[in-house]
């Protein structure tokens, strides 16, 4: 999917549960490419995601708790889809196409139920495709996932990650050390928000998930892959 405006990021309480790690990198992803998260927890009929909201909502994303099922928990979500391009993103079975069929009945898309022996979603949404909605708006319904593959700029995302979680970036120049990762140094400015509660804790150990996995990414590796 190129030349989007927003990403819906979908998670669900349960079959699958929510996966801050998952959230947080294609938030992260998003925000490199210049794209705006929105973050959706779908199924709240099914648990409490207070604490959810609450984790993302601090960290300065637009964040909806909502029901497929519940025209009314819609609502304000609707207005992310007006006047520009949306993609849906997240795991098999966390409800994408059955809110975009509440939202924009005409779509009729297909649905399925998660699988009970597996604990995941069946991959219902077999294809990309893309669709006029009603608000003047385009959006996008993509096939779901177990995992994410790795992209071609992972060199220059790597460089830019601090400034791709934008609830580190107040605390970025507060550094003792330009070179400073955020991980573990003494003076970081990021590590004394966490510890202070300004950061969330599950944000940053995402932070560090992603970066241990971004850390052996080199030149000449984004080279053979452009080649």
């Amino acid at each position: 999917v190129a030349n989007i405006d927003k990403l819906i990021i979908v998670s669900s309480y349960v079959n699958p549960a929510p996966d801050t790690y998952l959230i947080d990198r294609l938030a992260a992803i998003s925000v490199f490419n210049g794209i705006k998260p929105v973050i959706v927890f779908n199924k709240s009929d099914t648990g409490d995601f207070s604490e959810y909201e609450r984790i993302y909502k601090k960290a300065g994303f637009d964040t909806y708790v909502v029901c497929a099922n519940d025209s009314k928990s819609l609502l304000s979500l609707k207005e992310e889809f007006k006047d520009c391009v949306c993609a849906m993103a997240g795991n098999s079975g966390v409800g994408k196409s059955s809110i975009l069929n509440s939202l924009f009945g005409e779509l009729n898309l297909k649905t399925g139920e998660v699988s009970a022996a597996l604990g995941r979603g069946r991959h219902t949404t077999r294809h990309t495709e893309l669709f006029m909605n009603s608000l003047g708006g385009f959006v996008v319904d993509t096939p779901g996932f177990s995992s994410l593959v790795q992209f071609s700029n992972q060199l220059e995302f790597k460089q830019n990650l601090p400034h791709c979680f934008n609830d580190f970036i107040p605390y970025l120049e507060k550094c003792r050390f330009s070179s400073c990762t955020h991980i573990c140094e003494k003076g970081c400015g990021v590590l004394a928000a966490v510890d202070n509660g300004d950061i969330e804790k599950t944000r940053h150990d995402s932070y560090i998930k992603l970066f241990a996995e971004l850390k052996n990414v080199a030149d000449w590796q984004v080279n053979r892959n452009k080649g």
